[in-house]
């Protein structure tokens, strides 16, 4: 079968999602290991419908450009939901009154 233009937009379309997925990019020869890759799409496939890894890298950046994104997104780091309320209670001054022998002067 012809690898037509559509036929290639379909494969990059599909490795696209598995790769955001994955959250990066492997190299050829870690997908070639991969097991969980898309049924099918194993490296020879993409070799003989791109033309190469490379070309086909390049035909995701160009035409799936928010997958592109989605997969080199850094993600944010949060901080702790407590990080504020801490603030707040080593800014506050707290005064300890002055307790007796037995305590009952608090």
């Amino acid at each position: 079968m012809a690898a037509t233009r559509s036929r290639k937009l379909r494969l990059v379309r599909e490795i696209g999602m598995f790769f955001a997925e994955l959250g990066n990019i492997p190299s050829r020869a870690e997908y070639a290991k991969l097991t969980n890759r898309p049924k099918f799409l194993n490296v020879k496939e993409v070799d003989r419908i791109c033309g190469s890894w490379a070309k086909m890298l390049a035909m995701l950046e160009k035409e799936q450009p928010d997958l592109w994104e989605l997969i080199h997104k850094v993600p944010e780091k949060k901080e702790p939901p407590i990080a504020p309320k801490m603030e707040k209670a080593k800014t506050a001054e707290v005064k300890a009154e002055d307790e007796g022998d037995d305590g009952e002067d608090i």
